[in-house]
């Protein structure tokens, strides 16, 4: 078994994922459409091959692109719009590790790549291509084709009712995770809600209900991509309730539905998670 270690972070040549690939991009997952001016999540699969394990990998999660996601975008109209090139920093001096990742072992990244789309975004279909950045090497992933629309009157209303500060923020990560001045949006929520993951983990992070007192039905609204981090969010929120039996079974189900949140799991074994993060009370 080899093991990859830490490369050149310049210069690297774009790589076509393949099964023979050190780090294969198995697949990105996307929804049917997005509403410009919401975020933009999409589930991005990586696998290690199955004689190689990394020691240190830098991963996207549900608040942060860490810099390893990149794009390709190609606009309607054919031209090409935008090419990020994601550049990984290790330097555990300045508190920068990476994470492991076993022989075979895969890694389900869904985050939100709005950042990504930094030109005046019209409606239409774009051509992605998303690209995932290793210490020694720049993966590619299959283009995807992601449709784009104008949000609603109804939509644009409920982004200035439920989200009015978001200008006060970089991107919608950054929101997600600012402790807001006014009291958090706990009102009920549809699963074609837009801002839906967003609302929910600050109600979370931020809600006036005590974690162990948080009913883990509150995420059933996560369905589609979302549905698999629905999951282990209820996880923590079994884990926090002392709910051992559900928190053991639906940890087994996720193994098994979802092996690319295995990490996941280990952070939730080992005490941390999300709600611990933002809860630190919360053990």
């Amino acid at each position: 078994m080899r093991a990859a270690g830490l490369g050149q972070e310049n210069t690297m040549q774009i790589t076509e994922s393949s099964s023979s690939s050190l780090l294969q991009v198995l697949q990105v997952d996307h929804l049917s459409e997005y509403v410009i001016g919401y975020p933009v999540y999409v589930v991005i699969t990586l696998r290690s091959r199955s004689d190689t394990a990394f020691n240190r990998l830098v991963f996207a999660d549900l608040l942060d692109l860490r810099g390893c996601i990149g794009a390709e975008i190609t606009l309607p109209n054919g031209r090409m719009s935008t090419k990020h090139i994601p550049k990984v920093v290790i330097d555990p001096d300045y508190g920068l590790s990476g994470a492991p990742l076993g022989p075979g072992e895969s890694r389900r990244m869904l985050s939100d790549v709005s950042p990504l789309f930094d030109v005046p975004m019209s409606e239409g279909e774009y051509r992605v291509r998303f690209l995932y950045a290793s210490p020694d090497a720049i993966y590619a992933a299959p283009v995807v084709k992601m449709r784009f629309r104008k949000p609603t009157a109804a939509e644009a209303s409920t982004l200035s009712k439920l989200a009015p500060d978001r200008t006060k923020s970089p991107n919608w990560g950054i929101w997600t995770t600012t402790r807001p001045n006014e009291p958090v949006y706990e009102g009920a929520l549809q699963p074609n809600n837009p801002l839906v993951l967003n609302l929910l983990l600050r109600r979370l992070f931020y809600g006036r209900q005590l974690a162990n007192k948080i009913d883990p039905s509150v995420l059933d609204p996560l369905g589609g991509i979302y549905a698999p981090e629905g999951k282990a969010l209820k996880a923590e929120i079994y884990r926090a309730r002392g709910d051992q039996q559900n928190y053991e079974q639906l940890k087994a189900q996720i193994l098994t539905d979802t092996p690319g949140l295995l990490w996941w799991i280990r952070m939730l074994d080992q005490g941390g998670g999300y709600i611990t993060t933002f809860r630190p009370s919360v053990r």
